[in-house]
């Protein structure tokens, strides 16, 4: 009974294993860590003239930091055509819905929220489709869509979209999010 009761106590404390076997896509997907945004990230963004500004690069730097949960806040410093701007941000993460709210102000100097679901696959790349509430700035109305593609732990993008006053989606940049410090990341 002894040699029962101690061999049942050391499986116990054995780690349980993953069955190893390829991924499945029956597999459910790992939801996303948002964790991955928190610290500092670099950018550079070449934008076209619209009625948000004019062209030119916009280069600068975001910090975010974790309110609670799945809520984070970031600081945004840049310099662009217009020159040097600072901005906020706000961006929640709703797991039972797997949606992405972000709202932000100081970037082309307006406020704007985005939303949109997040997607991923089983080997851990997720991409965030958003767009944005209507923009209102010198009497016309601006829409933005696109994608934040998470493709590392040291790098992600976004691929911008605009439609002004109801008009066709053109291109309006890819940024690119460098981590400041990519190996705190790990």
């Amino acid at each position: 009974m002894i040699i029962a009761l101690l061999l049942a106590l050391v499986l116990s404390q054995q780690p349980v294993q993953q069955p190893n076997r390829p991924t499945d896509p029956t597999d459910p997907m790992p939801p996303p860590d948002m964790d991955y945004f928190l610290g500092a990230w670099t950018f550079e963004w070449n934008v076209p003239e619209s009625p948000l500004g004019p062209a030119g690069k916009i280069k600068g730097k975001e910090t975010y930091r974790k309110i609670q949960g799945t809520a984070y806040e970031s600081e945004i410093e840049g310099e662009g055509p217009t020159g040097a701007f600072k901005g906020r941000a706000t961006t929640s993460y709703n797991e039972k819905e797997k949606l992405v709210t972000r709202s932000e102000t100081g970037l082309f100097g307006v406020m704007q929220t985005k939303t949109g679901p997040i997607g991923g696959d089983l080997g851990g790349y997720y991409t965030i489709y958003w767009e944005s509430a209507p923009i209102k700035k010198n009497g016309r109305t601006i829409k933005l869509k696109g994608k934040t593609l998470m493709l590392s732990p040291a790098h992600y993008r976004l691929q911008v979209q605009i439609s002004v006053d109801g008009g066709p989606w053109t291109n309006f940049g890819s940024p690119w999010f460098r981590k400041v410090d990519a190996k705190s990341t790990s």
